[in-house]
């Protein structure tokens, strides 16, 4: 009786890298469709609920369709030391999920008549400033309404704690507030590092740069539409790993010191009520965030105002208007008497 033979005959061999070789063909047309799909849905202005598709749906308009406020010349003019900074007037942005019309003045963006009495000035990001929102809906004008305190909202699109200083310092409205709101973001770590003041000239290059509109070509199109296709390829297998290994959230260990050295720089906040929170992309937490008093400097205080993934753009990223009335609520709970 010969003996069972475990080895595979080249028949059956051939037989499994056929199947394989066809799944993997259905799969790349599945994710041809995916992606086709997710464009479509896009440019009608639907977020789909499919998790596939909606992770796709988020890599396109990032990386494809996104405006960005800071880019657009009729929202910001030049300025020789912070770059641009916030055009007086009307500036209307749009994205996917919004509709938005935006109104800046000297004193910041518009939150409403201002009540009389010391004030409040908020610094920050897009999210403080209010990227995705109208101007009475930003955390800055709630606050104003619930405190019947003046509240003005300086923050601006893309600034890091260093410019947003700088931008407090130059607008003369220092005598008129006790109270600053820093908002933080975890992008904000390099320009805190590494931040100089360059030549009007160097920063006059830069803004056009930022501001230059960049001309849609065939060849970047397809190289666009490439990458696209095989982001949605490795998709499934990505989130499984994502799933599988999760990474930790940022520390904020690397980003405490850089935000205090920047708040140190300026003698004129030593006598100001300051409070420091964050607010990161889609709701990103992060771990060492610090609570309470600072040891350096004993007018800081840092809060964690418990924000969510749902307070934010589902593919966006910035807060909703329920997030920013959320943020608001919490900072009058902090300030008020």
């Amino acid at each position: 009786m010969k003996p069972r033979s475990n080895s595979i005959s080249p028949q059956r061999m051939a037989k499994w890298l056929g199947w394989c070789l066809m799944a993997l063909v259905i799969y790349a047309m599945v994710s041809a469709v995916i992606l086709f799909t997710s464009l479509v849905l896009l440019q009608k202005r639907i977020i789909s609920d499919l998790p596939w598709v909606s992770v796709v749906q988020a890599h396109l308009y990032s990386k494809w369709s996104r405006n960005i406020w800071q880019t657009q010349a009729d929202c910001v003019v030049f300025d020789p030391e912070v770059i641009y900074k916030p055009k007086h007037g009307v500036c209307h942005f749009d994205n996917i999920e919004f509709r938005t019309v935006l109104n800046f003045y000297a004193d910041g963006r518009y939150t409403g008549e201002k009540p009389p009495g010391k004030g409040i000035a908020v610094l920050g990001d897009s999210h403080a400033m209010g990227w995705g929102v109208g101007d009475e809906e930003t955390f800055s004008a709630e606050l104003q309404r619930l405190s019947g305190r003046p509240v003005f909202n300086l923050a601006v699109s893309s600034y890091g704690t260093v410019r947003e200083l700088m931008w407090m310092e130059k607008s003369g409205l220092l005598d008129k507030i006790d109270t600053i709101i820093i908002q933080y973001c975890d992008n904000d770590l390099e320009e805190n590092v590494g931040f100089r003041s360059p030549s009007p000239q160097d920063n006059q290059k830069k803004f056009a740069t930022i501001t230059q509109a960049r001309a849609a070509t065939l060849s970047s199109e397809i190289k666009l539409l490439n990458k696209g296709y095989w982001f949605t390829f490795r998709t499934p297998f990505s989130s499984l790993s994502k799933r599988l290994f999760p990474k930790p959230s940022k520390s904020f260990l690397p980003h405490y010191q850089p935000v205090i050295d920047a708040i140190s720089q300026h003698e004129a906040l030593k006598s100001k009520r300051i409070i420091v929170f964050y607010s990161n992309v889609h709701g990103g937490k992060f771990r060492a965030f610090p609570v309470g008093k600072d040891r350096q400097l004993p007018n800081v205080e840092f809060v964690d105002l418990g924000l969510e993934r749902n307070d934010y753009y589902r593919i966006d990223g910035h807060l909703t208007t329920a997030g920013h009335r959320k943020a608001g609520q919490h900072l009058f709970e902090l300030i008020r008497p």
